[in-house]
């Protein structure tokens, strides 16, 4: 007998195709492919931001430097959401947040001191 969320299923063949949509679209976050996705998701995320990190190490922090930091990080906070195996409608608010930050950052632009006057 198969259990899904601790319910138990007679028989998985006879489960309506709505419902079992409704299963494996809420998964979990501890069954092997998406907590590997994830690990190496971060992993990864973690290098880039190293590299990222060594390459601007010797200069100084300028505002560009901080907003593609700030977007390497949105990037990867994306996908690692989006891996960790919630629903549809719990993902999105979240990219869109994220969606709303990233456009934010790269459509500021700084003012000239020519501007100004």
């Amino acid at each position: 007998m198969a259990a899904v969320d601790n319910i138990p299923i007679e028989e998985p063949a006879k489960i309506a195709p709505k419902a079992a949509a409704a299963i494996r679209e809420s998964g979990s976050f501890f069954s092997l492919g998406e907590f590997q996705l994830t690990v190496i998701i971060f992993v990864f995320g973690l290098i880039a931001l190293g590299a990222f990190l060594v390459m601007v190490r010797g200069g100084k922090a300028t505002p560009y430097v901080m907003r593609l930091y700030v977007i390497i990080i949105l990037v990867f906070g994306t996908l690692l959401v989006v891996s960790s195996s919630y629903t549809t409608s719990q993902i999105a608010p979240v990219v869109g947040f994220f969606g709303t930050i990233a456009g934010y950052l790269l459509g500021r632009t700084e003012k000239q001191a020519s501007d100004e006057g």
